[in-house]
């Protein structure tokens, strides 16, 4: 009988440790850039041409590369040809033009600015 009762209670001391200590979560830092990336974003504030035209878009970062950007009904698609922890490249389908995006971590919001203009979103993950 008291081995079960310390049996239980042990189980009970783990719990609590491990929920304390945020239950053994994979810290971002841990993760690799395609796995911080990788889901819906979306844009909640922007600077510079067009600001206000761009909230609310939405980025998604898929698997194996693929990427898309919506706003309304308006669809871009393309393929990730490059991904670093501070830049990713994109090529949309349908341009010759490939797009280098540089991207940092602002706590749990994604702070994107593209090379190629005065752009800067800030995105949360939906």
């Amino acid at each position: 009988m008291k081995k079960t009762i310390s049996a239980i209670f042990s189980v009970i001391i783990m719990t609590v440790f491990l929920v304390s200590c945020g239950g053994g979560k994979t810290e971002s830092k841990d993760q690799t850039p395609e796995q911080k990336l990788k889901g819906e974003w979306t844009i909640v504030d922007a600077t510079g041409d067009f600001a206000d035209l761009n909230k609310g878009t939405i980025y998604t970062f898929g698997d194996e590369g693929a990427f898309s950007t919506k706003a309304g009904i308006l669809e871009s698609t393309g393929k990730i040809t490059k991904l670093d922890d501070k830049t990713f490249t994109v090529k949309f389908d349908n341009l010759e033009t490939e797009f280098v995006y540089n991207y940092k971590f602002d706590g749990e919001k994604l702070v994107v600015d593209l090379e190629s203009s005065n752009q800067v979103f800030t995105l949360e993950k939906k």
